[in-house]
């Protein structure tokens, strides 16, 4: 179990990077951009508010914050997909 939360832990740093990263920054090397972590969470959002029967209706009974800690567990998945598949 413990190799697989250090592969779990490293997918997520991998997800720390930028998605689309731009030139870095000059002075502080800094790269700017929407992680890949967020960009996966976005896209899984969409497709869960955007299909037929969506789980929930954004801005009632407080649903929109279920919905996004979902979105982010499932780019977490797809991370951790990710990672074991570089791998295997």
């Amino acid at each position: 179990m413990e190799g697989a939360q250090l592969a779990y832990d490293e997918a997520l740093e991998a997800g720390r990077a930028a998605a689309f990263p731009s030139a870095p920054d000059h002075q502080s090397g800094r790269e700017y951009g929407v992680t890949v972590r967020d960009y996966f969470a976005a896209k899984a959002m969409q497709a869960m508010i955007s299909t037929a029967g969506a789980p929930c209706l954004l801005g009632l009974e407080g649903d929109e914050h279920h919905t996004a800690k979902a979105a982010y567990k499932m780019a977490d998945a797809m991370l951790a997909s990710r990672a074991f598949l570089h791998t295997a």
